[in-house]
């Protein structure tokens, strides 16, 4: 097994490509949500993630185990760590841009801390972790202060929408948390399996299918979400957190929003405003206050991915 006290240029190289691929899901996103509804275009993505991820789990041999409180969680993190914010991304990303909604995606990990303190009895709040998220909120009036400034509501439930994923995201970390104990090919198979059933009675309520068939262009996005950020990313993180610990893979929250609007920048073409870029500084700055002095905890689970 390898040193976690030591990581090495592996570690980083894996950590770097998952925040890569992650921060590609906006750019990504952004292409296909162009032509196909949001719900629809999550129901697609996760189906093809589930045959990736339940193949890979047939492989591995890994049953999952689970009692039925596991599965409760598991049905919860599948609506708050899938089906939810996948559609609230995809629909703020109709109107803003890929680089905007991975900053606002930024803030995440410091929503995770407020959440954190109340919600379990081992993550309370400290001075440096409220000075974090201090920090990170003074970056969200910074990136709001053109809209608040103009009076305007443009994009203002769009970006909205994209904060209600990052809390959702947050919510599902906690439930997460309560299912390392279970083998995670199975596990996220079965998850994502999950989300997909939940989104199925949503595009028959909410959507009508497109008049066109969406362009090669469309369906490339499309495919690439699912068998990279959705699929292949669930497993580099385990493996990251197998070898690392979790500490080490909370630094990705750094990483994820600036690939994000490089991504935005070379293949979409993005500019986005001098606010836009001091509002990513503070809120990453707040997110690095946040995780100062934390009193190290390994939590490998290197068996579970053997």
């Amino acid at each position: 097994m390898h040193n976690a006290k030591h990581p090495g240029w592996t570690d980083y190289g894996l950590l770097c490509l998952l925040a890569i691929i992650w921060g590609g899901s906006f750019m990504l996103t952004r292409i296909a949500v162009a032509e196909v509804p949001p719900i629809t275009l999550t129901a697609i993505r996760q189906v093809i993630a589930v045959v990736i991820l339940a193949g890979v789990a047939l492989y591995s041999g890994q049953a999952l185990a689970a009692s039925r409180s596991d599965h409760a969680i598991i049905v919860a993190a599948a609506f708050f760590g899938q089906a939810l914010p996948f559609v609230l991304i995809s629909w703020g990303l109709q109107e803003i841009t890929a680089g905007l909604s991975a900053i606002l995606m930024g803030l995440m990990p410091l929503m995770t801390i407020i959440l954190a303190h109340f919600f379990t009895h081992d993550e309370k709040m400290n001075v440096v972790k409220l000075l974090g998220v201090v920090i990170g909120i003074l970056g969200l009036v910074v990136l709001f202060w053109p809209d608040i400034v103009r009076r305007t509501d443009a994009d203002i439930w769009r970006q909205l929408a994209v904060m209600g994923a990052g809390v959702s995201y947050a919510v599902n970390a906690l439930l997460t948390k309560q299912l390392l104990h279970l083998k995670p090919r199975p596990l996220f198979a079965v998850k994502i399996g999950w989300s997909f059933v939940m989104l199925v009675p949503a595009v028959l309520l909410f959507e009508t299918l497109p008049n066109t068939s969406p362009s090669a262009a469309a369906w490339f996005a499309l495919v690439l979400l699912a068998v990279f950020p959705t699929a292949v990313a669930s497993l580099l993180m385990f493996r990251i957190i197998a070898r690392q610990g979790a500490s080490f893979f909370g630094q990705i929250n750094l990483l994820v929003p600036v690939a994000g609007v490089i991504w935005g920048a070379l293949v979409l073409g993005e500019r986005l405003s001098f606010n836009a870029f001091v509002a990513l500084a503070i809120i990453l700055s707040g997110v690095a206050v946040a995780r100062m002095h934390l009193k190290p905890k390994i939590h490998t689970i290197e068996e579970k991915t053997s």
